[in-house]
């Protein structure tokens, strides 16, 4: 058996497919997984909660606002410390998302005029102008007389503005009955107050077990599910140039020579999942090399931890790709074939793209592709939980378990023909 393993793999050595797939496929690996990209719509909400300040008044809010709020494009001609603390606690709802331009050297002509245009061309929400009596006009309780909203669409969010407005400003009216007309002891006042009422604490019950993510963990998921794609690839047609050796030692009659040695099938079958064996191990420290060669390089685990998830999955796959080319029994036929699993798994296990806003029964599918267990696995080691690594052996086993029987029966079925 050691002998039949030998001879394979000095004709592996001699296959210049074989070795392109050994080396381009980890080295491709590893260049994705030193990309420094942001691959989510994930926002802080530190940075999300604050106005956004335009250029001028000819910029558009609509290209720069939250499109999941409402947009309000603010002409500010106040500048004040009551026409801001107004805009931040607008932004604060959540609801809406603050757009503002200084029009303090505009006259309130202009402003208007300007306004009749962005109702047009900017498309926002509503439009909101603070003229420069807005202060004054609210600590004298006739607030109206300090701004004009105008409405530009059928949003009913627009009425959520105006009572939000009514209710900050009331605010603002009732401490400037203590306070006094300082727009700047007014806010400090309101911000005592609302630093001394208590903090809001949400305790999620039925998400325990869900795992939450960071922003620099989902882009390290994706990363590593573009790698998947790419090493699974090296992994399947290296699995397949192991099987042109079996097609070719069936078409040169060597397989019945050494059916007629002291050699059995079982022997004959376990030197070619030896011979498996030996390829995962070649491209697995090849894969090793290159992330050797990369300093700094973070993909939320270790890369002894990466290395053995890389590993099994390319057990499952070069396996796969064994029997699936033993079966066919032919090598153009084989490598179609290894190719459409590598594409359609890739796809439906979510490697390429997430999965978890499609169909009940796309995700129930989705769990049939090895690649999407190997995925999971990858978050739970992300998050720091080494229960990963047993699952991925019992997910391993199982797979190896269910292709080998495959094969078999297979392998029979074809005797017998």
């Amino acid at each position: 058996m050691i002998s039949l393993v030998k001879m394979s793999l000095k004709l592996l050595l001699r296959n210049k497919g074989f070795l392109f797939f050994l080396l381009a496929a980890p080295a491709i690996s590893t260049f994705i997984l030193n990309i420094k990209a942001n691959y989510t719509m994930y926002e802080d909400d530190s940075k999300a909660a604050s106005v956004i300040e335009l250029k001028d008044y000819t910029e558009k809010a609509v290209y720069l606002g939250n499109t999941s709020a409402y947009i309000v494009k603010v002409y500010d001609a106040s500048g004040s410390e009551l026409s801001e603390y107004v805009l931040e606690k607008m932004v604060e709802t959540g609801m809406f998302s603050v757009c503002r331009c200084d029009v303090s050297s505009m006259t309130e002509k202009d402003v208007l005029e300007r306004a009749k245009k962005d109702a047009f061309d900017d498309r926002a929400g509503a439009l909101l102008y603070l003229k420069e009596s807005f202060g004054q006009a609210v600590l004298d309780g006739d607030w109206e007389a300090g701004l004009q909203i105008f409405v530009v669409s059928g949003d009913e969010r627009q009425e959520l503005l105006e009572t939000e407005l009514k209710d900050v400003l009331g605010q603002i009216r009732q401490a400037a009955a203590i306070a006094g007309d300082d727009g700047k002891a007014i806010v400090e006042m309101l911000d005592s107050i609302a630093a001394q009422m208590p903090e809001k604490k949400t305790v999620n019950f039925a998400g325990r077990k869900e795992r939450e993510l960071t922003e620099k963990q989902i882009n390290q998921k994706t990363q590593i599910g573009y790698a998947f794609a790419i090493i699974t690839l090296g992994f399947l047609f290296c699995g397949v140039c192991a099987a042109h050796t079996v097609i070719e030692e069936q078409n040169n009659k060597v397989f019945t020579r050494v059916m007629l040695s002291k050699v059995s099938s079982r022997e004959y079958f376990i030197s070619k999942f030896v011979l498996v064996f030996i390829i995962n191990i070649l491209q697995t420290l090849v894969l090793a090399v290159c992330l050797s060669l990369i300093k700094g390089i973070d993909f939320g685990m270790s890369v002894s931890g990466f290395l053995v998830v890389v590993f099994l999955l390319g057990l499952i796959f070069s396996t796969l790709s064994l029997l699936l080319g033993v079966l066919l029994g032919d090598v153009m036929s084989s490598n179609y074939a290894v190719f459409a699993i590598w594409s359609i798994s890739a796809l439906l296990a979510g490697l390429y793209f997430p999965l978890d806003n499609t169909t009940a029964a796309l995700k129930t599918l989705s769990y049939l592709m090895p690649q999407r267990w190997f995925l999971d696995a990858s978050e739970l080691l992300l998050t720091g939980d080494k229960g990963g690594f047993s699952m991925l052996l019992y997910i391993t086993a199982a797979y190896l378990i269910f292709i080998i029987s495959v094969g078999i029966v297979g392998l029979k079925m074809k005797r017998q023909e």
